[in-house]
């Protein structure tokens, strides 16, 4: 059980409801996440102005990074595995499939065979996990350098930054996924 109540909408100010709001609200995504309210936000809405400027700056980091969506998605899965954010996990991994992402592409991030995904793949997950860690040492980022130019490289950190964050507060306030967790080799999907 969370540690802290989840926000229902209508304790919310008119003008913050849509801060529950999803991308998924209005129809089922293709992998099951579920529409309406994710716990994250509704966990988060209790500091309603942080969560605008958190969801803001996501936002931007997704929008504006210049990452693909599939590079977005390698370096959250990524971040989440590592970091162990079953949360982040479970619901990236159905934004992921919806990207396209081969359902062998994601599971070559806990198996650690790398040498399924493409090579700006492989380092992109090898760059991100050693972020994590705190261990990106020169050849590390090298080997993404020659895939991304500075711009993107300074993206993929920040947003790695911004999920190891969301996955530890996530998992300190005890936030539980909104349908049975997907699980780390997919066995639940």
């Amino acid at each position: 059980m969370a540690r802290v109540p989840y926000v229902e909408r209508d304790t919310l100010p008119a003008e913050k409801q849509a801060l529950l709001d999803s991308l998924a609200d209005g129809e089922q995504a293709d992998h099951g996440l579920p529409a309406g309210p994710l716990n994250v936000y509704r966990a988060m809405a209790h500091a309603p102005e942080l969560l605008a400027a958190f969801r803001s700056y996501g936002g931007q980091l997704w929008r504006e990074g210049g990452l693909t969506p599939r590079d977005r998605e390698f370096v959250i899965l990524t971040t989440a595995y590592v970091g162990g954010s079953a949360y982040e996990w479970h619901q990236h991994v159905r934004v992921a499939l919806d990207e396209g992402i081969a359902r062998e592409a994601i599971l070559a991030i806990p198996e650690g065979d790398l040498d399924r995904l493409a090579p700006r793949h492989a380092a992109l997950v090898e760059y991100v996990a050693a972020f994590v860690d705190g261990e990106v040492d020169d050849p590390t980022h090298d080997r993404l350098a020659e895939f991304y130019d500075r711009e993107r490289l300074l993206a993929v950190g920040l947003l790695a930054g911004l999920y190891l964050g969301l996955g530890r507060l996530l998992d300190a306030l005890a936030v539980e996924t909104e349908v049975p967790f997907v699980g780390w080799e997919l066995e639940n999907l």
